[in-house]
């Protein structure tokens, strides 16, 4: 199943590959970390949890492209839940805050930006890239 997208279709392509990217992004910081490739000191949630998160991103990156628009919405809404997350537990100093850790972040502000933006613009189809 695929998205149509609005008259502003072209526009939404370009939004879906840069969300694509995002999630990418988001995707390899969490792997890097789960893989150990931060320093010793990096505070995160265990290596599984960090794998599964990091692999989901990475799947998402295609999908996007593939499924029905509320997925979209759902998408932007889990990613809001894991930035909160990531909020509070830096607020209790449970994660370390640093260029890699906000890397991702920024690229998961931008996927559910988009996200949202995308799911706003489309009926309920969005054609494949």
């Amino acid at each position: 199943m695929t998205l149509s997208l609005s008259p502003q279709g072209s526009s939404h392509r370009r939004a879906l590959l840069f969300a694509s990217a995002m999630s990418l992004i988001a995707g390899a910081v969490y792997l890097a970390i789960a893989l150990g490739m931060v320093a010793d000191d990096f505070e995160s949630p265990p290596r599984p949890v960090m794998l599964g998160a990091g692999l989901i991103y990475l799947v998402g990156a295609g999908v996007l492209h593939l499924v029905d628009r509320r997925l979209l919405l759902v998408g932007a809404v889990a990613n809001a839940v894991v930035l909160a997350l990531f909020l509070l537990s830096a607020a209790r100093g449970m994660a370390t805050v640093d260029t890699v850790s906000l890397a991702g972040k920024s690229a998961q502000i931008a996927l559910s930006i988009l996200l949202l933006w995308i799911w706003s613009g489309s009926s309920s189809r969005i054609d494949a890239v």
